[in-house]
């Protein structure tokens, strides 16, 4: 009869060797490896500012502090209603926050914005009487159609104001439309401040 196998205890399987060294598998990912990923992640997360914003917002703590050339008391609006409207429905669909503030853009957070700005800058004469860019005129402007729909609204003048210190805030640049549109502004200025001097000289 075959003489019976005995079995393994448990100090027959212990190892009395040390494990050998072994590199990790090509697929495998070490620990530092995760750390920059991660740490990749969280600065990419954060976008860096440009040179021209970096210099604003260390000048301003505030974008709402940003001043803006006027004429006679008023900003000149070089941006038609279409314009304006369109880049606060991106402002509202993009989701971003106030500057500032950890709040994303809503039509109610925009409206407060607008009437922050009118209440530090003042109301200009042409919306004097109105009732300045509330919640309400805000909502109709944005439905309103066309190149200069609702261009006789609160919300379109103090919403290119809004905008025009967002943009200066966050270093962007002037397009070429808006640089056109500057430089026509200024011949159309001059024209007619020629003229009216002509028709004074004319009269006296």
């Amino acid at each position: 009869m075959p003489k019976a196998k005995a079995l393994a205890t448990k100090d027959d399987n212990a190892r009395v060797s040390p494990y050998s060294k072994s590199k990790p598998s090509k697929g495998s990912t070490s620990k530092s490896n995760t750390d920059k990923e991660n740490a990749d992640a969280k600065s990419a997360s954060k976008p860096k500012l440009s040179k021209a914003a970096a210099e604003i917002q260390a000048q301003y703590s505030d974008f709402r502090d940003i001043p803006l050339d006027e004429i006679h008391g008023e900003v000149p609006c070089y941006d038609d209603a279409s314009v304006v409207r369109r880049k606060l429905n991106k402002l509202l669909t993009d989701k971003q926050n106030i500057p500032g503030t950890n709040k994303k853009w809503t039509q109610a957070g925009m409206s407060k914005e607008m009437e922050e700005l009118e209440s530090r800058m003042g109301a200009v004469e042409c919306h004097r009487n109105s009732t300045g860019p509330s919640p309400r005129s805000l909502g109709t402007f944005l439905k309103k159609k066309g190149k200069m729909g609702g261009g006789d609204s609160p919300a379109y003048y103090w919403g290119y104001v809004l905008l025009e210190k967002l943009r200066i805030w966050e270093g962007g640049k002037k397009s070429k439309a808006r640089e056109e549109a500057e430089k026509e502004w200024v011949y159309t200025f001059f024209t007619f401040a020629w003229f009216l001097l002509l028709r004074v000289r004319r009269s006296l």
